[in-house]
Order: structure tokens, then sequence, then C-alpha cells
């Protein structure tokens, strides 16, 4: 459902490591902690939700499943090939909009829009932040909340080996004869604050490997406040993870729920 304004680019910086859903799907298996948090915060909105950076339909399937009213929006084709056919599978009639999270223009508003599992920070520049604030406020009910969540940055990240490898998956292979092992290779780019990620999936069936480039925007926790706030944003609650714990430098995660300010 994409109209002349919600045109995909033909390549964007998201091709890489959603080049193919069932992998992504075999990856993030083991990551399944934010489900109660997002279900929770979706029945207190108590009207239509949105799902930016949606992919393979993770959260949107499950909260469509508990009654949510919910639709979800993503830019990667073959994400969304899978997350319909999940939905299919499952019997459920699910709106899937295939548009840039940056500019989509769908016609109506949300009480709720959420970008989960860290995918604000595939938000590199300045430009495409305040775009996509600009893009959530356009669709924005009054009185609505539009929550984010990305990682605290670890320092002890930001200064890893170039060329180290750490293993950071092993499942088995979605193409059948054995398990997939995925190695991770590191660097930070300082200048543009923006981790830079080679995943390195190999097929231990035949020992082929493919890699895949992941890059990451850092935000840090004063940063983070200052860009909601100067997009016109006010912060309602700052958790520290999902089990709504007090934010700290401790904090492996940063969840912001927001309200556009007056």
């Amino acid at each position: 459902m994409a109209d002349k304004n919600n045109k995909v680019p033909r390549k964007t910086a998201r091709d890489g490591v959603y080049w193919d859903g069932r992998n992504y799907d075999a990856f993030n298996t083991p990551y399944q902690d934010d489900q109660p948090f997002y279900l929770a915060e979706a029945r207190k909105a108590r009207g239509p939700v949105l799902e930016l950076a949606c992919g393979t339909g993770r959260l949107t399937i499950p909260l469509k499943k508990a009654g949510i009213d919910i639709a979800g929006l993503d830019l990667s084709a073959p994400m969304l090939r899978q997350a319909r056919a999940k939905a299919a599978a499952a019997g459920l009639r699910l709106e899937f909009i295939q548009a840039d999270a940056r500019r989509f223009r769908l016609g109506r508003l949300f009480n709720l829009i959420f970008i989960p599992f860290n995918s604000l920070q595939h938000m590199a520049t300045r430009v495409d932040i305040e775009a996509l604030f600009s893009s959530v406020k356009a669709h924005l009910a009054p009185g609505g909340r539009f929550i984010l969540d990305v990682f605290n940055p670890d320092p002890y990240c930001l200064v890893r080996d170039t060329e180290e490898l750490l293993p950071v998956a092993y499942y088995p292979d979605p193409a059948g004869g054995g398990q997939m092992l995925v190695n991770e290779q590191y660097s930070y780019d300082r200048a543009a604050q923006v981790s830079r990620l080679v995943w390195h999936y190999r097929r231990e069936k035949d020992g082929k490997t493919v890699k895949k480039s992941l890059d990451l925007r850092c935000f840090f926790p004063a940063e983070l406040e200052a860009l909601t706030h100067y997009n016109g944003f006010k912060t309602i609650a700052r958790w520290g993870g999902f089990d709504r714990s007090r934010f700290s430098g401790n904090s492996a995660k940063q969840v912001l729920i927001l309200k556009k300010r007056s």
C-alpha cells in the first residue's frame, strides 16, 4: 500500500543483513523480551497502532493475534515477503506497507507509533532523524505516543579490534542441511558516530560464507534526549530495559516513551 509519496529507493543502507527473511527470523528467535512490553503499550493506546521497521512481523504478528489494531511498515521487500507469508499462515489479515519511515504518508492517524529493536539506529544523519520524527508527528493522533528503543552505547565495543571475529548467532540453516554460524566483524566510525558491522554467515554444510553489512548510528543518552526535544517531543518515561527498570549508565538499552510537545 504505497502511493506516490511512499516511493522506495532501489538501493538503501538497509540492503545487507535484511536480504533474507528466513535467516533474519532464525537469527533473532532468541530475542523476544520486548514483546510483553510493546503489547502492554499497544493495549494502553486503545486505538490504531503503527509499527515502523516491522521487518518480518516479529512483533506485528503476535500483537495482531492479541487483538491489537496494528499495521506494519518497512522498507525491505524481502522482510515484508516473509511477514506476509507468516501472517497468511496464521490466518491473519494484516496490513504491511512497503515505505520509507522517513517519508511515509498514509492519510490517517495512530494512537501509538513505535520503532523497536534498535531500528532508529538506521537513521545515520541529522536529516534522516528529523525526517523520521516529522513523519511520526504527522501521523500521531491527539494525545498519541511514540516509543523507540536503542542500545545504550558500550565504550568497550567502540574500541574493538577491527579484525576480530566474534560469534553472534548459531542456528539451523533455513535452506536445510546443517547449521548456520554468524561471526561479527566490528569497526567504529568516530566521525559519523556509526558502528559498521559485517556479519559473516557461514553455512556449515558446504563451508560457503556470505558477508552482509549493517551500519548502526550510536545515540548517546544526553544526545538522544536533545534530539527528541528539539524535534518537538517530550519524554513521558525513559527506561533502561523492557522490564521498566530505571535508566542508568549501566543500562544496556534506552527505551523512551514520547508525546508531541504542545
